[in-house]
């Protein structure tokens, strides 16, 4: 299981996940019969990774494996596929030095296309996998993608999520061309959403229930209880700070709620800035 966050601010973005995944599947005991659930346990996932050699990040969540192949796995694969940025400059700069006409000085590429092309190769296992599994039935994986197209000086950001129909959504557009900036979360967010909304979702649907109230009414009658944060003058570290405070949340609930610890192990955290994809805190093999 997951809690990853990613915070856009206007000097760039930041992404910061945990480690723990979760192995789901069913045991036969001595009596034959079948039980499913949480098999296993593992605190060194990696839900961030870096796009090649691109301003490019992904974070994931839901499903840890596909098959036999973790998700991690299959976006390296991916990855593997795409042309080197450096390479590609590089040829680039021969061709001009040999006098060429060269159309643009730098390869161009768009974090949309690169997202485009993970979305197909992520469904075409998923649905070898899962194909014979009703809809309703198919665990859910969700994947963002965060980083600088070329010639933009504002991040794009592009939402996979499976089972759903095999579309991009666009994570904090631009509102009247100016850019969005704010924090999003997603996996086992119940702790960040009492923290930052002032609110558990479970009791949205209790009300709505119990008094016969539109929960969009609810949540209007809620939204002074949210805890203001001024993203448009956040610096970057204190971006940083923020994103893994809020992993901290998330694993401390899971550490210390009854129930299994389903968020833990190091926090992964990377800052991605116009041109640059920099490792903050990156766990490492180690014995």
């Amino acid at each position: 299981m997951t809690i990853v966050v990613s915070v856009k601010v206007s000097e760039g973005l930041v992404l910061a996940g945990d480690s723990t995944a979760a192995m789901h599947g069913t045991i036969r005991n001595e009596n034959g019969v079948q039980a499913g659930g949480i098999l296993k346990t593992y605190d060194h996932a990696r839900k961030l990774s870096h796009m090649k050699d691109y301003p490019v990040g992904t974070l994931t969540w839901g499903i840890s494996q596909i098959g036999s192949r973790t998700v991690e796995s299959l976006i390296k694969e991916f990855e593997y596929g795409l042309p080197s940025l450096e390479e590609e400059n590089e040829k680039i700069r021969e061709r001009r030095m040999r006098g060429e006409n060269v159309e643009s000085i730098s390869y161009e590429y768009d974090v949309g296309e690169i997202s485009q092309g993970l979305l197909e190769h992520v469904t075409s296992s998923y649905d070898g996998e899962f194909s014979d599994v009703p809809d309703e039935s198919k665990p859910p994986l969700g994947i963002l993608v965060s980083g600088y197209s070329f010639g933009k000086f504002f991040p794009d950001q592009w939402l996979l999520n499976l089972p759903s129909p095999g579309t991009l959504q666009e994570l904090r557009p631009d509102i009247d061309e100016k850019p969005s900036f704010g924090a999003n979360w997603f996996g086992l967010t119940d702790a960040i959403v009492r923290l930052h909304w002032g609110r558990d979702d479970q009791a949205l649907d209790i009300l709505s229930k119990r008094f016969e109230v539109d929960r969009e009414e609810i949540i209007g009658l809620l939204n002074p209880l949210q805890y203001p944060v001024p993203f448009e003058g956040m610096p970057l570290q204190d971006a940083i700070d923020y994103a893994v405070y809020l992993i901290n949340v998330a694993i401390g609930r899971f550490r210390f709620v009854v129930g299994a610890p389903l968020c833990g192990g190091e926090i992964d955290v990377a800052v991605i800035i116009p041109n640059s994809f920099s490792w903050v805190r990156k766990k490492s093999w180690k014995l």
